[in-house]
């Protein structure tokens, strides 16, 4: 750091006037290329990603010549302050984008309610598959719940909700949804919970987070057949480019899942393929 007023006690006139005059290139050099995050935001928002190279035009646009080590360092500035983030090797996306929420009803109520009257100090969630449609093409003719709880009691909640005149299945086969699940009005699907999964901890009911049902399907193909195919690719594009993605969440949970390279790859080459 330059200290300017140590200098003005020099002899020399023209000394201090070079000092003074390198300090100041140097507050316009940092000030010139200190980024401004809203232009960011506004200049990268509409795309699903972006790569380097588009970072090095912005910049370039903006009157601001960078190296490649400064823009990495950039980069690196962007991603700690949480305006942008990875998505692939060298491929970001803006992170400014509205959270998902999972849709209530009634019927969820209901049964989070039956729930915790007898489990309520057990980790659950349930959500609708019906929260997809907006992600897909073709929408299914029917929707189904999911409630997820310890893998111990999901057989105790299933005959619970039964005895409650609660239409439930335990874990179903493919089978059983084709024949018992699907077409039906107001079904539970019980499933085991998976430890530390993304989940949205509301003051009464709790929610999957969307990386996790993003991962759950692709997972459970067995149980949400009806969403694969072309309809998957449809949902994680439409998912991705309309709210924002923790990826790091989405692939920690991929990886309990023991799916974490099958989704990765899956990501880059369905949503993020150029």
């Amino acid at each position: 750091m330059v200290k300017v007023t140590h200098v003005t006690n020099a002899t020399k006139l023209d000394n201090v006037a070079n000092v003074t005059i390198f300090a100041s290139n140097i507050i316009t050099t940092d000030m010139t290329v200190n980024e401004n995050t809203n232009d960011i935001i506004d200049y990268f928002k509409g795309k699903d990603y972006f790569t380097k190279e588009d970072l090095h035009v912005y910049f370039k646009d903006a009157g601001i010549s960078i190296t490649d080590e400064a823009l990495r360092i950039r980069i690196h500035r962007l991603k700690k302050k949480g305006i942008i983030q990875s998505v692939a090797r060298g491929k970001y996306t803006i992170t400014y984008k509205p959270s998902f929420m999972p849709e209530s009803d009634k019927f969820i109520k209901k049964v989070s309610r039956l729930f915790l009257q007898k489990y309520d100090d057990l980790d659950y969630c349930i959500w609708n598959t019906r929260c997809l449609n907006n992600f897909m093409i073709h929408q299914p003719i029917s929707a189904f719940y999911v409630l997820e709880i310890d893998k111990d009691v999901t057989e105790s909640v299933f005959y619970y909700l039964k005895d409650n005149n609660i239409k439930a299945f335990n874990n179903p086969t493919e089978q059983i949804m084709e024949e018992y699940v699907m077409g039906e009005q107001d079904v539970v699907v019980v499933k085991p919970l998976v430890s530390r999964a993304p989940l949205i901890k509301g003051e009464q009911i709790v929610y999957p987070e969307l990386e996790k049902i993003l991962v759950d399907i692709f997972c459970d193909n067995h149980q949400f057949y009806i969403y694969g195919g072309q309809e998957m690719i449809n949902i994680y594009e439409s998912a991705f480019h309309h709210y924002n993605i923790n990826y790091s969440s989405l692939y920690a949970y991929a990886a309990r899942r023991g799916k974490k390279d099958l989704i990765k790859n899956f990501i880059e080459e369905n949503v993020f393929d150029e």
